[in-house]
């Protein structure tokens, strides 16, 4: 037996790892090595990184996507569609598709949605409710919450805020195809420098802090704490250290492709919550528990 394959065997990698290891056998061995060599440590040379970088941004959608913007939503977009309803011809797209990791992504759509509606409703029995979600892609999380519970209701409301025009632009269609554009206002910018003409009773932050360093995932909260209500809630997630040790291989996928991430635990999120200002009331995950998702309150020093 090769050592190669002793080491595929010895780290007991999931079907979809070695389904990607048979294609790139049959179709290119050379990335398959250089996904072992660099998932082993071991010493590549530059010109061997090179041609892997050409490869897999000219036979992947990920991968393309994330090298150029690491924070776009085409990718969240696509793991929301799940392997089950896409049809992407790249293996290695497939690979991400089915991996936990990818699947974990859409599992935390779903647990947005349930924990979302239920705030909402502990805040609509006293008043009418409004949201702003940052940094919020097209803003499928609210906009799915809007369709299921809030299409014939006035008083929800959400504010959408991106940078990405697209993003914008794909999120107004979402929300026209679903009936509840009337519910949302879109807009291009940042978050950061947005002046919320009505504070809002809830934030979510979804996917934003992933990639961030501490002191700046704190600064953040501390800014937009001044958009939210003394008494709203902030949704506020990060990916989790379980996600680096359950699935290791996509996490070396992701960072080799400029998707890099910064993972972080339950007391590392709360002492962040904590940092900030605000009270860690409690987190919720998704079904794999790679997504941990905190809840807290603002505290307010006059």
């Amino acid at each position: 037996m090769k050592s190669d394959e002793k080491f595929v065997k010895k780290l007991e990698f999931d079907e979809a790892v070695i389904r990607l290891f048979k294609f790139l056998e049959r179709e290119n061995p050379e990335v398959k090595n250089f996904l072992i060599k660099s998932y082993k440590g071991l010493l590549i040379s530059p010109e061997t990184e090179e041609r892997f970088y050409n490869y897999f941004i000219s036979h992947s959608i990920f991968s393309t996507a994330t090298v150029a913007n690491p924070a776009t939503s085409v990718i969240t977009e696509l793991l929301y569609k799940g392997a089950e309803k896409l049809n992407l011809p790249s293996p290695i797209d497939q690979y991400f598709l089915r991996s936990k990791a990818g699947r974990s992504i859409k599992a935390r759509l779903k647990a947005i949605e349930e924990e979302l509606h239920k705030i909402i409703e502990e805040y609509r029995q006293k008043r009418a409710v409004l949201i702003g979600n940052l940094g919020s892609g097209p803003g499928r999380d609210v906009i799915n919450v809007f369709a299921s519970h809030y299409r014939n209701t006035l008083d929800v409301r959400a504010v959408h805020i991106d940078k990405d025009r697209f993003a914008i632009e794909r999120g107004k269609r979402i929300a026209t195809i679903k009936k509840v554009n009337h519910l949302i206002d879109f807009i291009e910018g940042s978050f950061l420098k947005y002046k919320p003409v009505k504070k809002f009773d809830i934030i979510l932050l979804s996917g934003i802090l992933c990639p961030l360093e501490f002191e700046i995932c704190i600064a953040i909260l501390k800014k937009i704490k001044q958009s939210l209500k003394n008494d709203g809630s902030l949704i506020a997630g990060n990916v989790s250290k379980k996600m680096l040790k359950e699935d290791p291989f996509t996490c070396h996928l992701m960072k080799l492709g400029n998707w890099r991430m910064v993972f972080k635990d339950e007391d590392e999120l709360k002492q962040i919550f904590k940092k900030a200002g605000y009270e860690w009331k409690r987190c919720f995950t998704d079904s794999y528990g790679f997504n941990i998702m905190g809840v807290g309150t603002p505290h307010f020093y006059f």
